[in-house]
């Protein structure tokens, strides 16, 4: 029960309740309804629709649901990729910096599956979104937080030049190339919903990735009715699958995926 009321009482779900009641005065009130009126209805509609965490489930899970946990272990000659998402600058000098949720996320994953082989050369790809912002780059915040967790330092590369996902595939190939590919696996890891993307980059460089999704959201669905009622999460999550949806048909057109 008190996860239904703090739930309702979600200011982002008042809101929504509010304009529906006003939207549902305004119909009452105006006979025939405008067309800009009924304009409104179908978007408070949409709005209503598209905020349910059901519909965040199924958004995500178009992206989550091919790339399920592996339990793969990769060999001492294979390599380790793992794409950076965001880097948190706590001070003006960017001398205090953390790692956003989304970056944690995939080097937590690296980790793991480091630890569980026999340790092998691991390639941390990143560089910086906006250069004029101060501070480290993601692959040396990424370098950082690895050391910590007693990751050795001969086993850690950066590339620490990227901007984008494209180019993270691209700039990981040219380290990959220098270092003499072989016969070697290629283990990337980013999270479940940023993975058909990354993946399509390297695969259209001819290079053949083991995927290694983390930060899964779309697992399991809730049965109750708190999953049809409009939440921030849920408008989230949604905004969260448009933005992958649309930048991998972006990268299609340009022959990128």
């Amino acid at each position: 029960m008190y996860a239904l009321l703090s739930q309702l009482l979600e200011p982002y779900t008042l809101l929504v309740v509010g304009l529906a009641i006003a939207t549902a005065c305004a119909w009452r009130r105006q006979r025939p309804p405008s067309r800009a009126l009924r304009v409104g209805v179908l978007l408070l509609g949409v709005l209503v629709i598209v905020s349910m965490p059901v519909a965040g489930h199924l958004a995500l899970g178009s992206l989550e649901w091919s790339y399920p946990a592996t339990s793969e272990v990769p060999a001492a000659a294979d390599t380790i990729v793992v794409l950076g998402g965001g880097l948190v600058v706590d001070d003006d000098a960017g001398t205090r910096v953390r790692l956003s949720d989304s970056t944690l996320q995939r080097c937590v994953a690296a980790w793991r599956l480091y630890r569980r082989g026999p340790g092998c050369r691991m390639i941390l790809s990143g560089g910086k979104v906006d250069w004029s912002i101060p501070g480290p780059t993601l692959a040396v915040a990424m370098r950082d937080f690895l050391l910590e967790a007693a990751v050795r330092p001969d086993d850690l590369v950066l590339e620490d030049k990227s901007s984008t996902t494209y180019e993270n595939a691209l700039n990981s190939k040219a380290i990959l190339e220098a270092e003499g590919g072989g016969n070697r696996r290629v283990w990337l890891v980013t999270e479940a919903a940023h993975m058909r993307r990354s993946e399509g980059c390297f695969r259209a460089l001819g290079i053949e990735v083991v995927p290694v999704p983390c930060d899964h959201h779309a697992t399991r669905a809730e049965l109750s009715i708190r999953f049809f009622i409009p939440a921030a999460r849920g408008i989230s999550q949604v905004g969260q699958a448009a933005h992958e949806w649309l930048g991998w048909v972006w990268y299609r057109l340009r022959g990128r995926v």
